[in-house]
């Protein structure tokens, strides 16, 4: 339980947290399956035999360690391998996230490299790739406001082309929360 939503249960403890946490997993689950694409969920410490995913038929995986970095250019490594041409990577933190989005990041991939969806934190909710360039994971300095902008010099500084999604709010933190219609709508007696 500690795992789940840390910033978010430092402010609300971790049984609210892995409320929240649920919740946004279902609503993630919920407009993904809208997706006409491959479903595959990768898991930070082990497949869970029976979860959402499980029932909705995604591909389960477990992440590599390391940094989140590490992480995700490790699933874009073996995604593409697996033959893959583009390959968006949601997070579940992102209760606006909608198969529109998703839709408009496989469009933008067949004309560009990368794809990015803003976060109003200066994170970013969505990543696509059309061809794995490990030089985007390195020297990022994951979970702080400048990870978005990082990212973006970082596509400039190798001449990739860049595609972007509307700006969204993700929940990281009881701040979060509160400025989400999702937190006003399922949680109202979190955020008073």
């Amino acid at each position: 339980m500690g795992e789940v939503k840390t910033r978010l249960a430092s402010d609300i403890g971790n049984e609210e947290a892995l409320r929240v946490h649920q919740a946004l997993v279902e609503r993630t689950v919920l407009k993904v399956n809208q997706c006409n694409c491959d479903k595959v969920v990768y898991y930070s410490n082990e497949i869970e035999a029976s979860s959402i995913f499980f029932e909705n038929g995604y591909r389960q995986e477990v992440q590599s360690e390391g940094d989140l970095g590490e992480r995700m250019q490790q699933a874009f490594s073996k995604e593409f391998a697996n033959g893959y041409r583009s390959i968006v990577i949601i997070g579940t933190d992102c209760p606006e996230i909608d198969e529109a989005s998703i839709s408009l990041a496989f469009t933008h991939l067949e004309e560009k490299d990368v794809i990015l969806g803003p976060a109003h934190d200066g994170g970013y909710y969505l990543l696509g790739l059309s061809a794995l360039h490990n030089a985007l994971f390195d020297d990022i300095a994951w979970g702080t406001s400048k990870v978005f902008q990082s990212t973006v010099d970082r596509v400039h500084k190798l001449s990739l082309s860049l595609g972007l999604t509307a700006k969204k709010q993700d929940i990281d933190t009881l701040d979060d929360l509160k400025k989400s219609d999702f937190g006003k709508v399922h949680f109202p007696w979190l955020i008073g």
